[in-house]
């Protein structure tokens, strides 16, 4: 799979962004019938762990702070509590999955931010203009 990151091309994933050693978040595209499915967990910049997605279901998000809307090839999670996008996907028609904006915290409160044109990670990476084949792998955050 293929995710345009801001303005960064990240060819041949496996729709896994892991953080810290471990899986942050998943994106799939079904195939029989076309749906972005995601699987996430949520954080505060504590690290403290707030809501879980699997698959589009949560299996954890108390007081119902995080809203999402999906269709068969958008995908938005909103958070009510700091009021803003968490995530936004988009699956193109050239097979590509687009991450329009997102904004959301690793297990250890590092921030990871997307905009059009930039991916911030922290303080320490900013890529814009990247494109990189993967091989099949994961997109790993730095610590």
């Amino acid at each position: 799979m293929d995710i345009v990151i801001g303005s960064n091309v990240l060819r041949n994933t496996n729709g896994v962004v892991s953080a810290h050693g471990q899986q942050q978040l998943h994106v799939e595209i079904q195939e029989d019938n076309p749906q972005i499915l995601l699987t996430m967990d949520m954080y505060m910049p504590t690290g403290t762990q707030v809501a879980k997605l699997e698959r589009n279901v949560w299996t954890a998000n108390d007081g119902e702070r995080f809203e999402l809307t999906a269709e068969p090839k958008s995908l938005k999670i909103i958070d009510h509590t700091l009021k803003n996008v968490v995530i936004e996907l988009k699956a193109e028609d050239d097979a590509r999955l687009t991450v329009g904006q997102a904004k959301f915290y690793t297990s250890k409160g590092t921030l990871s931010e997307v905009s059009p044109e930039w991916w911030r990670v922290g303080n320490k990476l900013e890529l814009n203009g990247i494109d990189m084949d993967l091989e099949g792998g994961a997109i790993a955050l730095p610590d």
